[in-house]
């Protein structure tokens, strides 16, 4: 069975015990047995019940928080490569391929800069700042704690959406994605018996409350 030092108190699952269940990780050792988890759906399934789950509303206010911290990633990150769009460039000298070649490496740095942003909260703290705010955190869906394995495959479809929104001609494409994926990551938040969105159903994560 595998320690967790540094999680807090709190009902987890044990790495070892049959799925389904946890046990109370006093802050430095489990106490008691596993205990049945109310919902759990058994071998492969989630641990969470659906009073354990974070409500929708505090899982959008946690992305919004999280969106601003993106958004001053990009911001900086423009800033360095002196380009926020070709046309800035372009009006700084640039040729129309040197132009674009900045951009591109903007938009991927950018992307790759956010994505470790999220794998090192959620592989080290269990939530994003915005999570941490809204009181809410990610676990595994057997609900094990969160680490960079989780966090990284989280980000999975973040990486190839952002990536593929920074290339010429095909940017468009990306951003078509990147909309479709939000839309019905909203939509799953409350049509989805565990509120997983396509990140969650990728990751096989679940965002509960702490």
């Amino acid at each position: 069975m595998t320690d967790y030092p540094t999680q807090p108190a709190g009902w987890y699952y044990a790495q070892g015990d049959p799925p389904g269940t946890q046990r109370y990780w006093d802050g430095s050792a489990w106490v008691g047995g596993p205990q049945p988890v109310a919902g759990a759906s058994g071998a492969g399934g989630s641990v969470a019940s659906s009073s354990a789950l974070a409500e929708p509303g505090a899982r959008i206010g946690a992305r919004i928080i999280d969106g601003i911290v993106w958004a001053v990633i990009g911001g900086i990150v423009g800033g360095i490569f002196g380009t926020f769009s070709a046309g800035f460039a372009l009006a700084n000298g640039d040729s129309a391929d040197i132009s674009v070649i900045r951009v591109l490496l903007a938009g991927i740095v950018s992307t790759l800069l956010v994505a470790a942003y999220e794998i090192f909260m959620v592989g080290n703290q269990g939530a994003t700042l915005g999570k941490m705010a809204l009181g809410t955190k990610v676990v595994n869906a057997d609900g094990s704690p969160a680490d960079v394995q989780t966090g990284t495959r989280r980000m999975y479809l973040y990486i190839a959406v952002g990536i593929l929104s920074a290339l010429p001609v095909l940017g468009f494409v990306g951003s078509l994605a990147n909309f479709i994926i939000a839309v019905a990551g909203l939509i799953m938040l409350f049509t989805d018996d565990q509120r997983q969105t396509p990140w969650d159903k990728i990751g096989k994560t679940l965002v509960v409350k702490k």
